[in-house]
C-alpha cells in the first residue's frame, strides 16, 4: 500500500459513519490482496507473505463487524470466513489459492455495502476531528490538503 493510499484511507475513516468503516475496511483488504499478487508476479515471496499477513488483520477486522446470529451478518460471515481460509492457504502453499475469486467475492460484497452506506445518514463516528479542504494551493496543476483549524478539541469536562 502506497503512502497516498494510507492517507486517502485516514481521511477517509475520520469522516465516515459506521456502515462507510465497512466500505472502507473492504478497500483495505482489496489493496492488501492486490499487492500481495502483485508481489507474487515479481517472485518476491516475503513481500507476498506479509501484504497476505496485512491482508488477513483487515479481513479479521471486518469480519468482527458482522453478527452470526444476525441472518444476513451471517451470510456474509461465512462468505468472509471462506476467503480467510484461501488466504491462510496462499501463506501456507506459498501460492495464490484462489486469491482472483475471492477478490471478486470481495468486489460485490464490497459494491452492496456501498450501496447501503449511500442511504446511512448516520453522522460521522469520530467527533472533534479536523475538516479537510481539498483545493489548488500554491502550485501549478498541484492538488494540496489544508487542515481546518478547529478550537473545539479534546475533552469536556
Amino acid at each position: 500500500m502506497t503512502k497516498e493510499q494510507i492517507n486517502e484511507f485516514t481521511l477517509r475513516t475520520s469522516s465516515a459513519n459506521h456502515s462507510g468503516l465497512v466500505v472502507i475496511l473492504f478497500d483495505i483488504v482489496h489493496v492488501y490482496t492486490e499487492d500481495a499478487l502483485k508481489n507474487y508476479d515479481l517472485n518476491d515471496i516475503n513481500a507476498y507473505i506479509r501484504n497476505l499477513e496485512l491482508s488477513k488483520r483487515a479481513l479479521n477486522e471486518l469480519m468482527s463487524c458482522f453478527s452470526p446470529a444476525a441472518h444476513p451478518g451471517g451470510n456474509v460471515l461465512s462468505v468472509l470466513r471462506f476467503i480467510y481460509g484461501k488466504m491462510v492457504s496462499s501463506v501456507v502453499k506459498r501460492e495464490p489459492q484462489e486469491l482472483a475469486r475471492c477478490l471478486k467475492m470481495l468486489a460485490s460484497l464490497r459494491e452492496a455495502f456501498a450501496k447501503l452506506s449511500e442511504k446511512d445518514k448516520e453522522g460521522p463516528v469520530m467527533k472533534n476531528t479536523h475538516q479537510v479542504y481539498a483545493g489548488l494551493t500554491y502550485g501549478k496543476n498541484t492538488l494540496n490538503e489544508s487542515v481546518m483549524n478547529s478550537s473545539n478539541r479534546g475533552f469536556k469536562a
